[in-house]
């Protein structure tokens, strides 16, 4: 039996959606920094990427929660592996956030290595979706 359009059509545009809103600016300011960044540097491009990574108006939405709202759209996909690292990745940035001021770099390394799997596998995820090429 050939997959629902509609069904393939609503996946397709939650993945879209999610690398948009979340994949996009997870890990946006963070790449703009050197390979060995100043760790007041990373802590700022964190706090920008991952506490506040989707803004509309007065509304700010971390990393974690933009993700909490938009995971339950992709249900549908199952235990695909690169969902699951987005899941992970995200529970070490919802740990990380209460403690962003004071982390050491360390720490703030390790929230940049999330931040840069949740993006990568989010493409990763559209790529196979559309079917584009990787």
């Amino acid at each position: 039996m050939p997959p629902d359009p509609a069904r393939t059509a609503s996946i397709g545009e939650a993945v879209a959606r999610a690398r948009h809103d979340l994949g996009k600016y997870v890990a946006f300011e963070i790449r703009w920094l050197s390979p060995d960044p100043d760790p007041a540097a990373l802590r700022a491009a964190l706090r920008a990427d991952v506490a506040a990574t989707r803004r509309e108006g007065d509304r700010v939405e971390s990393a974690p929660a933009l993700w909490d709202r938009l995971r339950p759209s992709l249900a549908a996909l199952g235990d695909d592996p690169d969902l699951a690292a987005v899941d992970a990745a995200v529970e070490v940035l919802r740990d990380l956030l209460p403690d962003l001021d004071a982390a050491p770099p360390e720490r703030l390394a390790q929230g940049a290595a999330a931040a840069y799997a949740v993006a990568d596998a989010l493409k990763r995820l559209d790529r196979r979706v559309r079917g584009a090429p990787a």
